[in-house]
């Protein structure tokens, strides 16, 4: 077991020093060799194998250009298991802000306001009302259904300035008609 440990770390290692030399197959190698371990390594932390593929794709696009500042050679085992751990960490906490931002969305949706068909009138009347970049991702979201995604490639932003908009532009829209609904009480 000592002599299999020992000739691990000795291929590790020569693997890592081909890398480092700019060997055009020892990326290959390297990837042939540990694989199969990051791939289980990884399956047992997320509990998926699709995710686990996931993983080891980043691991691998982080190693390449991460291998030749390896600074021990012989450590490029442990280097590439904390690689990986480092890569499921990014993916759980995109994970979880995901669920986050689905919940944030989903509690906006129960706080709508609920219109009935002849209101209309009342909400473009409120919309011509509210700041031009309230009123332009409300029109994209609601009106045109495109995706925060979307919304963010058309607008030139992040998906994050996109989220906060459409949250102060739907307060802005219910301030708006309720300032409205208020002034024709009166």
């Amino acid at each position: 077991m000592v002599q299999m440990k020992r000739s691990t770390r000795v291929l590790d290692e020569w693997l890592a020093l081909r890398c480092k030399a700019g060997d055009s197959g020892a990326f290959g190698d390297l990837i042939s060799e540990m694989e199969r371990p990051l791939l289980y390594y990884a399956t047992k932390l997320t509990g998926s194998e699709d995710k686990a593929l996931d993983i080891l794709q980043e691991v691998w696009l982080r190693a390449l250009p991460g291998i030749r500042k390896l600074k021990d050679p012989a450590s490029v085992r442990a280097w590439l298991y904390t690689v990986a751990h480092a890569a499921a960490i990014d993916q759980f906490r995109q994970q979880r802000a995901r669920e986050r931002a689905e919940e944030v969305h989903i509690e906006a949706a129960d706080t709508d306001i609920a219109f009935d068909p002849g209101d209309a009138a009342l909400i473009h009347q409120a919309l011509d009302r509210i700041e031009t970049k309230h009123r332009e991702v409300l029109v994209l979201f609601f009106l045109e259904d495109f995706s925060l995604d979307e919304i963010a490639q058309i607008l030139n932003c992040p998906q994050g300035t996109v989220k906060s908009r459409l949250f102060y532009a739907k307060k802005a829209l219910r301030d708006a008609i309720t300032g409205e609904a208020y002034a024709n009480t009166q």
